[in-house]
């Protein structure tokens, strides 16, 4: 063999990787390798956890898509894991167990409340001063409430062109250290509230492309499929969870599984979206009891004003979409079948939301 010959054998047994790869392996070997903190709160971590792969060679950031009708709860969900992502540590010697982030929302719905994403900061923040017992001025808390809300990103695009366009030219207002004061904090996630936002719109540019040429993919996949590219290269870039929510348009349906029944949405969405979410909860508000059969007019007034005080004090759910689990690797399956990290519950008040 000559030496040109060998060297060349040599050569493609090297593996080249690139800086980003090889910070990213740092980062994850560094880390505790059983217990990631993607959002910060315990239930969501421990289920995001059971899905993502512990080896930093196979490691892939989650993505968490919270489904539901309107009056679900996911939009309150999306305001407290916000609001941890958002919040430091600690402050003045509260715990807050936050993450420091800077957070990127995009609101296609153009309907994410600053105001109840405050009330929802502000009543956490209460609750962990109840846990400490260590009062806050109010001074304090606007200080702390300013500087948590400095570090959220909104944009509100119009259309999925301007949404894509602007997901292209994210990585460059992100490294801008002069177009924000978030240089300093890591990408805690990007979160787009509701993703399906433009899919009737993008139903009706398909059909009118479709009349007018043939195309194997249609638009309204090749959107989705570029909104998915554009995620990923981005998560690659910053190593941050997507949290998403949706409309559910369908109904939930009940399978058995193993002898269990779980949950499963068949989600109206492009496959394309549906192969890169990781895990989907399902929000829903518990049922309360219905009038009983038969029960007169001044019966039912009667007990008109228990019924709305069991209504208003009922909490919600996020269950885990059992829809994909055939696309789950064994030991994922195995492991929540083992731990029931099937979802949990949370209640919704004026002063915040409360995860169980």
């Amino acid at each position: 063999m000559s030496a040109e010959s060998l060297g060349a054998k040599l050569l493609g047994e090297v593996k080249v990787e690139g800086l980003d790869e090889l910070l990213r392996t740092l980062r994850y070997n560094l880390a505790p390798q059983s217990a990631r903190s993607y959002t910060g709160q315990s239930a969501v971590d421990k289920l995001l956890n059971t899905f993502t792969s512990q080896n930093p060679q196979t490691h892939k950031d989650p993505v968490l898509e919270l489904v539901g009708s309107p009056c679900s709860g996911k939009k309150q969900l999306l305001y407290h894991l916000v609001a941890r992502l958002l919040l430091p540590p600690s402050y003045e010697n509260i715990t807050l167990r936050g993450r420091s982030t800077a957070v990127v929302l995009f609101d296609l719905g153009n309907n994410f409340s600053l105001l109840r994403l405050r009330d929802v900061l502000i009543g956490y923040v209460r609750s962990c001063i109840l846990e400490n017992s260590d009062p806050l001025p109010n001074d304090a808390m606007n200080n702390l409430v300013r500087i948590s809300l400095d570090h959220l990103h909104i944009f509100r695009p119009q259309s999925s062109p301007s949404f894509l366009a602007t997901l292209s030219d994210l990585q460059s207002y992100i490294l801008d250290i002069y177009s924000h004061i978030s240089a300093n904090r890591t990408v805690g996630a990007i979160v787009i509230n509701h993703v399906d936002a433009f899919l009737w719109q993008d139903r009706l540019d398909d059909a009118e492309d479709q009349a007018t040429e043939t195309k194997r993919i249609g638009l309204l996949s090749s959107r989705f499929r570029d909104l998915v590219t554009h995620l990923r290269r981005l998560q690659v870039d910053f190593s941050c969870p997507v949290v998403a929510t949706t409309f559910a348009m369908s109904s939930t349906t009940y399978s058995r599984i193993d002898g269990h029944p779980v949950p499963v949405l068949q989600s109206q969405l492009p496959s394309a979206w549906r192969a890169f979410v990781t895990a989907r909860l399902i929000c829903a508000r518990e049922k309360t009891r219905k009038l009983q059969q038969g029960m007169s007019v001044e019966e039912a007034a009667l007990e008109a004003g228990q019924r709305r005080e069991v209504v208003e004090s009922s909490g919600f759910s996020a269950s885990l979409d059992w829809s994909e689990s055939e696309t789950w690797r064994e030991d994922t399956r195995a492991k929540i079948k083992d731990t029931h990290e099937e979802g949990f519950t949370f209640k919704v008040t004026a002063d915040g939301v409360n995860i169980d």
